[in-house]
């Protein structure tokens, strides 16, 4: 069996549960290779007996970059597929609507797996109510599902083609909120970046680092946010905070996005499905992650 793993991994978490589930596939005795999803020749995918991909979850469904990507997918024909994600306080519409692209191409998706996750959005205090996440305990989740999906792919080939629908889901008001925030609403809702020219160093980070190309900055204006996926690391590792936005609004929205997260993070915590590493009653929504930046820089 030939195996590949496509990633998009923002913070290099989704990365660790992708490498994890590789190195799972390989200690099987599979050959399995990892792709970062802008680097991978769509067209040889038909080289692969079990293809896997995974992201983070974006506004409570897969980011539209990964989304364009599925859209773009050749037929595959019954190929098996496993799907994967990392995740802050909520899964939202991320497998079924991942799941619905895979079908529509005629890929046989046949396993499903998620992963806690710290979140890095300027606006929502640090820590957050996932951070520490993913630790040992969720790596060791991740190697344990690389070999059951290695069994089940096997078992379901000696049987028939098929697809496996028991994935995951999230209540009916996240998964209509996914369905809210389309990329039209967001370019609307939510703040517009800028640039400081004179603070910035001309290092390009932000422009290497943007996983849609939207950012030049060796023109005048700077171009930002053409094209976007909102993902904000642009923001998170200008080394000199030349990039910025007013995020004020957003963080008085915080408080009330995360008294609906925290109910849906103690169901979970009910059902074994979240661990807290943190104690909830410490979060600081006067102190979001773009001011301590700020703070840090400053202290240098």
């Amino acid at each position: 069996m030939k195996a590949l793993i496509i990633y998009f991994s923002q913070s290099g978490n989704t990365y660790k549960i992708a490498k994890c589930i590789c190195n799972s596939l390989k200690n099987a005795n599979i050959n399995c290779e990892l792709f970062d999803i802008n680097k991978i020749d769509k067209n040889s995918l038909s080289n692969y007996d079990l293809v896997g991909i995974g992201s983070p979850v974006f506004y409570y469904k897969e980011p539209f970059h990964v989304r364009d990507f599925l859209e773009s997918l050749p037929r595959l024909n019954g190929q098996h597929w496993f799907v994967f994600c990392t995740h802050g306080n909520v899964l939202g519409n991320f497998f079924p609507s991942v799941v619905n692209l895979l079908k529509t191409k005629g890929a046989s998706v046949i396993g499903f797996h998620h992963t806690y996750a710290d979140i890095t959005v300027p606006y929502y205090p640090r820590p957050s109510y996932t951070s520490g996440h993913p630790d040992a305990h969720d790596l060791e989740q991740a190697n344990s599902f690389g070999m059951e999906i290695v069994k089940l792919s096997k078992d379901i080939k000696a049987i028939e083609k098929m697809s496996i629908d028991d994935f995951p889901v999230s209540s009916e008001e996240w998964i209509q909120e996914s369905h809210r925030l389309t990329q039209n609403v967001l370019s609307h809702a939510l703040p517009k970046l800028r640039i400081d020219s004179d603070k910035c160093i001309k290092c390009y980070a932000c422009e290497k680092n943007c996983p849609v190309q939207g950012i030049d900055i060796t023109i005048e204006p700077p171009r930002l946010q053409n094209p976007c996926i909102y993902c904000w690391n642009c923001v998170n590792i200008c080394p000199t905070l030349s990039i910025d936005a007013d995020w004020e609004p957003l963080v008085r929205m915080a408080p009330a996005y995360y008294a609906r997260y925290k109910k849906e993070l103690d169901k979970a915590t009910a059902h074994s499905e979240f661990r807290w590493l943190i104690d909830p009653r410490t979060i600081n929504f006067d102190d979001p992650l773009f001011k301590q930046r700020k703070r840090n820089n400053k202290e240098k």
